[in-house]
């Protein structure tokens, strides 16, 4: 500015550059109103889906560009969700048979997003070999980490954490074990780590396999948390090279995740480094105080085993356990060890083939007969009816898309 300007011409520029500041912010809020969705979601099945997490593409709620959201029932009533890591949008409601729920969903600020109690949750527990552990208000779930495998561990599948409370145990009983001398593998009140894993597939694990031989992942060399509640829980697992084969510095990858209200995880697995195709196994150990408590669906839908925990005697109760197949394997059967391994005496297992760059995906978990879980029976129609539900999914319509005024 010229230092020949006059102050009151000075001045009358400042005002001009504050109107124009002003009428630019105006317009920025104006643009930026937020997105009002109106979608709604029919069950067209013959079954009640209660306390269900729906998940809608982002590419149908692609208008809503933030990471919250305010969903609401037609009478007005907000209701739990999430917008997840990559953009899809989860609703947690009651979907009876043969009707159609109508919702808005509303963007929002996190300051302004309705709130929600977290029941999924995960944490890494580094003063705990690296533990990666996670769960619902049905249970949780141990996966260790670089420094147990560092120190010689020899652990390969998934452990389990039984449950009998809704609200997440998990950080108060690790702290508790570490800091004050309170195990966890004793029930406080509100669950217990009482399943042994050993180097099996544990509850659930997946592995390739070489011929007839397991290539069994120890340990994670990774683990991001993707999204932390409170609908579910996602992380992302990379496993340490292996050989498998003979292909060397294979490099498998793990997406897994746990929504509120399921008693399954959702995982879903890929490899780098494969040439050729390989057989895929997932499965469940069998131990020896329960030798014959496994059971096979007939249509390979799903297989089960009851585990009654590594101290029967003690009243632990009963842990159910079980894979359910959205594609059909090539075939399950029951695999005797040649030995003894931590208790185990063999694993029924599931058996498809991979190819090279190719995903798979299946669904594994447990239940506790002191948590929710009345006996096999149960769990097994539990079981079928997910299945179905899998190829039956509840059906989700954009109706129309507006700026809230």
């Amino acid at each position: 500015m010229s230092p020949l300007l006059r102050t009151a011409d000075k001045n009358r520029i400042f005002r001009f550059n504050l109107i124009f500041v002003l009428v630019s912010a105006n317009l920025c809020v104006t643009a930026a109103k937020p997105t009002e969705i109106s979608l709604k979601i029919t069950n067209h099945s013959s079954s009640d889906h209660n306390g269900e997490v729906v998940e809608i593409s982002d590419s149908l709620i692609k208008d809503l560009k933030g990471r919250y959201a305010v969903v609401k029932t037609s009478d007005g009533k907000s209701i739990p969700s999430q917008i997840t890591h990559d953009g899809k949008l989860l609703i947690y409601g009651d979907f009876p048979a043969q009707s159609t729920t109508q919702y808005s969903v509303i963007e929002t600020t996190k300051d302004n997003a309705a709130e929600a109690d977290t029941i999924c949750l995960g944490q890494i527990r580094h003063d705990m070999q690296d533990d990666y552990t996670w769960e619902n208000e049905f249970g949780g779930y141990r996966l260790y980490g670089p420094s147990y495998r560092a120190g010689g561990g020899k652990v390969s599948g998934y452990d389990i954490w039984t449950k009998s409370v809704e609200y997440p145990i998990l950080k108060e009983r690790y702290d508790g074990h570490m800091k004050y001398g309170i195990s966890y593998h004793k029930d406080q009140g509100s669950g217990m780590d009482v399943y042994t894993v050993g180097p099996t597939l544990g509850c659930g694990m997946n592995a390739l396999m070489a011929g007839d031989s397991i290539c069994y992942p120890v340990a994670y060399e990774n683990c991001e948390i993707l999204d932390n509640g409170p609908l579910r829980v996602t992380a992302r697992i990379t496993c340490y090279p292996e050989t498998i084969g003979n292909d060397h510095n294979v490099v498998e990858t793990r997406i897994i995740s746990l929504d509120r209200g399921g008693r399954l995880n959702k995982a879903t697995i890929s490899y780098k480094g494969l040439s050729q195709s390989y057989p895929i196994t997932t499965g469940i150990v069998v131990h020896k105080q329960n030798k014959r408590g496994y059971s096979i669906d007939n249509d390979k839908r799903y297989l089960a085993y009851a585990d009654l925990t590594d101290n029967p005697n003690n009243g632990n109760g009963v842990i159910y356990i079980g894979i359910v197949n959205p594609q059909l394997p090539d075939s399950i059967s029951y695999v005797a060890f040649d030995r003894e391994i931590s208790d185990g005496i063999g694993q029924v297992q599931t058996f498809a083939t991979l190819s090279p760059e190719s995903e798979y995906t299946y669904y594994w978990g447990a239940g506790w007969s002191k948590g929710g879980v009345k006996g096999m029976e149960s769990w097994l129609k539990y079981l079928a009816d997910f299945h179905v539900r899998l190829q039956t999914p509840l059906e989700v319509t954009i109706e129309t898309r507006s700026h809230k005024k």
